[in-house]
């Protein structure tokens, strides 16, 4: 349940649905002065020596793609600084609904409030969905946020 001075968390991958989640977030951290987590998981990626030069450039976009990732949730909190809303940043490297469940676990989170665009068909098969996964492992309540384009 939610209370005041809750912790929420947000996970963000840079959407257009993540920030949409974050919105929603927004609104829940003023009502009850709660403090929003972001957090951003980079997921690794499986590889083999076998790919030969490939394997090479992606050890070597692994920092960057991290620091990139720290510039865009410290520019993320540095707006809800400007709106008055606590929050603190994390990044992690691994499965993301594992990751965020932990997370939560570990933080106190009441609720993660999280995007979803709502995959269908071939693509969901294939890609599978981080949202139902962590709605399966997640310690606490999750609020699943629609995002429609257009």
């Amino acid at each position: 349940m939610i209370t005041q001075n809750a912790h929420i968390l947000v996970p963000t991958d840079f959407s257009d649905p993540s920030a949409h989640a974050l919105e929603y977030a927004e609104t829940l951290a003023k009502a009850f002065n709660a403090t929003l987590h972001l957090a951003h998981v980079i997921q690794e990626i499986e590889y083999t020596e076998e790919w030969g030069n490939v394997y090479t450039k992606l050890k070597e976009i692994g920092p960057l793609v991290e620091a990139r990732s720290h510039e865009k949730l410290n520019a993320l909190q540095e707006e809800l600084k400007a709106k008055g809303i606590a929050s603190v940043t994390h990044i992690a490297h691994g499965r993301p609904d594992l990751v965020l469940a932990e997370y939560a676990k570990h933080h106190d989170i009441a609720l993660i409030v999280i995007g979803t665009s709502g995959k269908r068909g071939v693509e969901h098969f294939v890609l599978g969905s981080t949202t139902e996964r962590l709605l399966l492992s997640s310690p606490c309540a999750v609020l699943a946020v629609r995002h429609k384009k257009g």
